[in-house]
């Protein structure tokens, strides 16, 4: 069944999977990664992406979306600072800070969504 927030998640997983094709041309993000050029625009957007589909996967299993969302963002938020403060590469940091940046999103937007009936 749908609801405005499930509705929502996926708006904004579709919103994420469009961004990330167009900003890989249609091509595998792995093999952007393969040959060494860095690509921290694309590996924001597959960051988004990964998020949303983590909480989506919960949800699916039953977890509620605001739980599954707080959960995802406080894993996402710790790698994230893990990454920084070891220094990680500008795609990791990138990565991370996208899907950091959906979680947000998702929660704020899923507070403010109108109730379900």
């Amino acid at each position: 069944m749908s609801t405005p927030t499930t509705d929502l998640l996926d708006a904004l997983l579709e919103d994420a999977a469009v961004t990330l094709g167009r900003l890989a041309g249609g091509a595998a993000v792995c093999t952007f990664s393969r040959a060494g050029v860095p690509v921290p625009g694309i590996k924001y957007a597959e960051g988004r992406w990964a998020a949303l589909r983590e909480v989506q996967r919960a949800t699916s299993r039953g977890a509620a979306l605001e739980t599954a969302s707080a959960t995802a963002l406080v894993t996402w938020g710790a790698q994230l600072e893990s990454a920084v403060a070891r220094a990680a590469g500008r795609d990791w940091v990138a990565y991370r800070t996208g899907g950091v940046d959906a979680l947000g999103l998702l929660i704020e937007s899923t507070a403010t969504a109108p109730p379900t009936a």
